[in-house]
């Protein structure tokens, strides 16, 4: 397929654009993949001001904790249910319209690829499709979810506690900024995959079986070097979390900002602890989609430009 100037000129919109076809083959399943996701950002963050108000009740009961304790045991179990069924409901959508879209980039690669290619073409339908599925995932599920549940979690916390608003953003900032930096290798080590199963494809022939064996090694290597600049930048954005924390008790307790109230109540703590969470996830999540972004891309440039050559930076 010809690229026109427009798409010469800005490919990564014109990318954009055909996975946005791809996604909206299944236009109804897309909507509710869409609603699915909002609707379960959106209710999960209501546990922190369930806390909040159990504990702070229960503070002010003066010991005739017996009384009181069942209605909330019997309110958190009815949260947990519902959330347990909205879940269950969100993750069969989900693999429903993830199955959907491997079918419709097979079909798309099929369409472009202009020529027959032999064995190119079984790696790309059975591996590229399925890593550019995670590029589109972005587009129904991770920005959607990304945004409900830290819009979500801001409200709670402006209704709630306003005042440890600052502290929270100041805890989870530090792992969000160092996260960024593993997505070019994940997309180098990506691309490196993908050449590398293209190469097992062509080597199962009987007279290739040494080339398949040190194909097949090469691959390994990559898969765990793979894993371990994601496994190492999760690892350290849980451990920078903790950082953040220790930079808000020097901030407030060392040089005396006011960042955090000085007469804290035990709900409060419940519930900054809980939206610290809640918070930290969301904005560990677009750590998260950027390197998926990076590592997704040669596989969609594979499939939906099948006649472009994809650079490994």
């Amino acid at each position: 397929m010809p690229m026109s100037k427009k798409q010469t000129f800005n490919p990564i919109f014109s990318l954009f654009l055909d996975m946005l076809r791809v996604l909206l083959s299944y236009p109804k399943w897309f909507a509710a993949a869409i609603i699915s996701t909002i609707i379960v950002a959106a209710v999960e963050p209501s546990i922190a001001g369930l806390g909040k108000t159990a504990v702070d009740a229960l503070k002010k009961s003066d010991g005739d904790i017996n009384a009181s304790l069942p209605n909330y045991i019997t309110m958190f179990a009815i949260y947990f249910f519902v959330m347990g069924l909205l879940k269950f409901g969100d993750k069969i959508i989900d693999k429903t319209y993830e199955t959907l879209l491997i079918i419709s980039l097979q079909r798309t690669y099929l369409q472009r690829r202009g020529q027959e290619r032999g064995t190119e073409d079984i790696s790309r339908i059975l591996f590229d499709c399925n890593r550019a599925k995670a590029g589109l995932d972005i587009l129904h599920k991770d920005s959607w979810r990304i945004v409900s549940l830290t819009i979500s979690v801001i409200v709670w916390q402006l209704n709630l506690a306003p005042e440890l608003l600052p502290a929270l953003f100041i805890a989870v900032l530090p792992p969000v900024l160092i996260g960024f930096l593993f997505g070019p290798y994940l997309q180098k080590a990506s691309l490196n995959m993908m050449q590398i199963q293209e190469n097992i494809a062509a080597s199962t022939a009987n007279d290739k079986r040494s080339e398949l064996f040190l194909h097949q090694k090469s691959f390994m290597r990559q898969v765990v070097r793979l894993e371990a600049f994601k496994g190492g930048s999760e690892i350290l954005m849980d451990l920078l979390t903790w950082f953040g924390l220790l930079v808000v008790g020097i901030l407030a307790f060392v040089f005396n900002i006011a960042i955090v109230p000085k007469n804290l109540q035990a709900g409060d703590l419940v519930l900054f602890w809980t939206n610290l969470n809640l918070l930290a996830k969301p904005l560990n999540d677009i750590v998260k989609v950027y390197n998926k972004a990076r590592e997704s891309y040669p596989a969609l440039i594979r499939v939906l430009r099948p006649q472009e050559l994809v650079t490994k930076s």
